[in-house]
């Protein structure tokens, strides 16, 4: 079974003399069974070049937890 939960993010372009957001991360908990996949887009083309994905990781309570990085 697929379960697609889209989310939009519109991330504001950083002022003058503001830092640049140095990377977004996507926390995904508390999901069972452990197959899980995050994939991250743009202007819906897929962004697949600058992620940094943790293994996913047992909770101990048959749960587990992911964290994928994107870094921008």
């Amino acid at each position: 079974t697929f379960v697609h939960l889209g989310y939009d993010v519109e991330l504001p372009a950083p002022g003058p003399g503001a830092c640049s957001l140095p990377a977004l991360l996507c926390c995904v908990l508390d999901f069972s069974p452990a197959q899980v996949q995050v994939r991250w887009f743009q202007g819906g083309q897929e962004l697949t070049g600058h992620l940094v994905a943790i293994n996913v990781v047992p909770n101990g309570d048959c749960t587990q937890q992911l964290l994928v990085l994107l870094e921008t």
